[in-house]
C-alpha cells in the first residue's frame, strides 16, 4: 500500500513516517519546506535513536520519497495512496484541507473505489474528524456520497516525545526520540481493510484515551513548560528537577485525571500510575526537550477545549479540586516570547483589555466566576515574582 505523510518535522519523521517505513509500506513525505524536502531526497535515509534508561536502538529509515507541498504532482499522489497521514500541527490543518479536497476531487475523476483512510496524527480531540469537516465545506455536496463511501477520516490518539535537539548526524535529518510510542486508532471509523500497522492499537473507545492523553501528558507537559518558562529553565528535563514545579505538574495532572476517572470509570490506582510514568518520561536525561517548543502557541493551548482549560472545567463540573490547574493557567499567561506570535498576541490583548478580560476572550471563562478568579490571583502572584527576569 501506498502512504503519504503530511509532515516532515520530528514527529514526521521520527514517529508516524518511521513507523509506517517499519510496516513495510510504501512512504512519501511532504512539506512546506523545500529545504527539508531537498535534503530527503538528497540523502535518501536517515537514523531514529530510541533512547530510554538503560536502552538504546537506531532504526534506519529509506527507501522513501519526499515532495514539496506545493508541487502540483502531489495532487496525483493524492489521488493514488491508500493512506494518508499527518503531523503538521493543528493550525495548518485549515491549509492542507484545501490540498486534500483538490486530491480527492482528482481521484473522484478518475472514477477511482479504492478506499482512502486519512489519520490527523495532531494533539487535538478528534483531529481527523475536524479535518474532514473542514474537506466536506470545500468539496461539492454532491461528492459527499462519494467521500461517505471511500473516504475514512480516523480519529487517533498518538503519545511519544521527540525533543527538539540537534540532529546526531552530519545530515541533520535523523533524531533522537523516546523508546515509548502510542499509537490508537478508531477502527470503526475506516473505510475498506484496516493497514496493518505495527504497534498501533484498534479501539472501539479511542475518546477515553484521547482525552486520557491530552488531559493528563500535554496538560502537565504544558505545565511544566510555562512554570519553567518563569524561572528560566530551557528543558523540560531541568524544569521538572524544579521541586516546586515537579509537585504542581503532578498535582496538577491528578486533578485533571481525577475528572476523567469520574468521566471514564478509569481505575484510580491504574491511572495515577499513568501520571507516575509519564513523571519518569519528564524526567528522562536522555530527552533534552526545549520549553519554548512546548510552551509556543498559548492561543491555542488555552482555548476552552484545550489540555488546561478543559480540565479545569471538568474539575468545576465534578466538584472536583483544581488549585494546582489555575496556576498552570496562570503561568501560560505570563508566557513571553517575542518569537512565538500567539505569545505577542496575547500579551497584546492583556496590555489592551487586561487579564482577566483576555482570558475571557480566549477561553470563554466567565468572568467574575470562583475559578476567573482563583486564576487571576495566581497570575498575579507568579507575574509579581517572575516578571524582573524578563525586563
Amino acid at each position: 500500500m501506498k502512504v503519504l505523510h503530511f509532515g516532515a518535522g520530528n514527529i514526521g519523521r521520527a514517529f508516524i513516517g518511521r513507523t509506517i517505513f517499519q510496516s513495510g509500506y510504501d512512504l512519501t513525505f511532504t512539506d512546506v519546506n523545500e529545504s527539508l524536502i531537498n535534503s530527503l531526497n538528497d540523502c535518501k535515509n536517515y537514523k531514529v535513536k530510541l533512547v530510554g534508561y538503560n536502552y538504546e536502538k537506531i532504526i534506519h529509515v529509506n527507501n522513501f520519497r519526499a515532495i514539496y507541498l506545493n508541487c502540483p504532482d502531489l495532487l496525483k499522489i493524492i489521488s493514488n495512496v491508500g493512506l494518508i497521514t499527518t503531523a503538521v500541527g493543528v493550525s495548518s490543518l485549515k491549509k492542507i484541507a484545501f490540498i486534500l479536497a483538490e486530491g480527492i476531487i482528482l481521484k473522484i475523476k478518475l472514477k477511482s473505489i479504492i478506499p482512502l483512510n486519512i489519520i490527523a496524527c495532531e494533539n487535538k480531540t478528534q483531529a481527523s474528524s475536524f479535518l474532514k469537516n473542514l474537506i466536506y465545506k470545500i468539496i461539492s455536496l454532491k461528492y459527499h456520497q462519494y467521500l461517505n463511501k471511500y473516504i475514512g477520516f480516523v480519529d487517533c490518539s498518538i503519545d511519544t516525545i521527540v525533543p527538539s535537539t540537534l540532529s546526531f548526524e552530519k545530515n541533520n535529518l535523523s533524531l533522537i526520540a523516546e523508546n515509548f510510542k502510542e499509537w490508537i486508532v478508531n477502527k470503526k471509523q475506516f473505510k475498506g481493510d484496516i493497514p496493518k500497522i505495527i504497534d498501533m492499537t484498534r479501539s472501539d473507545d479511542l475518546m477515553s484515551f484521547i482525552d486520557r492523553k491530552i488531559l493528563t501528558l500535554n496538560t502537565g507537559h504544558a505545565i511544566a513548560a510555562y512554570l519553567g518558562w518563569t524561572k528560566k529553565y530551557t528543558t523540560i528535563y531541568e524544569s521538572i528537577q524544579d521541586h516546586d514545579i515537579k509537585n504542581i505538574v503532578q498535582s496538577a495532572m491528578e486533578e485533571s485525571g481525577l475528572t476523567l476517572i469520574k468521566k471514564y470509570n478509569f481505575d484510580k490506582k491504574m491511572h495515577f500510575f499513568y501520571i507516575k510514568n509519564i513523571l519518569t518520561r519528564f524526567k528522562n536525561p536522555f530527552l533534552i526537550d526545549n520549553v519554548e517548543r512546548i510552551a509556543r502557541n498559548p492561543l491555542q493551548k488555552l482555548s476552552e477545549n484545550e489540555r488546561l482549560i478543559k480540565p479545569l472545567l471538568s474539575a468545576k463540573k465534578y466538584d472536583l479540586p483544581y488549585h494546582n490547574l489555575t496556576k498552570g493557567i496562570a503561568a501560560a499567561l505570563c508566557y513571553k516570547n517575542k518569537n512565538d506570535l500567539e505569545s505577542i498576541k496575547m500579551n497584546d490583548l492583556i496590555k489592551t483589555l487586561g487579564v482577566e478580560k483576555t482570558l475571557n476572550q480566549i477561553s470563554n471563562l466567565q468572568l467574575g466566576s470562583q475559578e476567573m478568579n482563583a486564576i487571576i490571583n495566581a497570575y498575579i502572584s507568579i507575574n509579581a515574582v517572575y516578571s524582573e527576569k524578563f525586563n
